[in-house]
């Protein structure tokens, strides 16, 4: 089967883990990558690898229409640059991630709008 998809056998075998999900973007569209949290570089052959050590965010710049993806990555995710490929590997269910989005910093809390005084006209 790997001959038929124009594929070397070893390449098929070596990547032995399956993300759970993840992201494929054209480097050429890049701008910069904010990697908010600890994390190690390694140099592969045909790019790197950024291998994730904590929870955060990571902020991926593009250099048309100023646009930006912002993406929760956990510890032992990873972001590979493959040739002109940037892949982002996610190894935890996606409902792992729902669960460390943080709350973005104009939103108002229940209990604050509870507690807010009404004005006086």
């Amino acid at each position: 089967m790997a001959e038929e998809n124009g594929m070397d056998q070893a390449t098929e075998n070596s990547n032995n883990e399956t993300p759970e999900s993840g992201m494929i973007l054209n480097i050429m569209q890049l701008q910069s990558i904010d990697i908010n949290q600890r994390f190690i570089r390694v140099k592969t052959d045909n790019g790197w690898r950024i291998n994730i050590l904590d929870t955060g965010k990571v902020t991926i710049n593009f250099i048309t229409s100023m646009r930006k993806i912002e993406s929760m990555l956990m510890s032992g995710d990873a972001i590979e640059r493959d040739g002109d490929d940037i892949i982002i590997v996610r190894n935890q269910p996606d409902d792992a991630y729902r669960s460390k989005r943080s709350s973005s910093q104009l939103a108002i809390t229940r209990e604050d709008l509870l507690s807010a005084e009404p004005k006086a006209n």
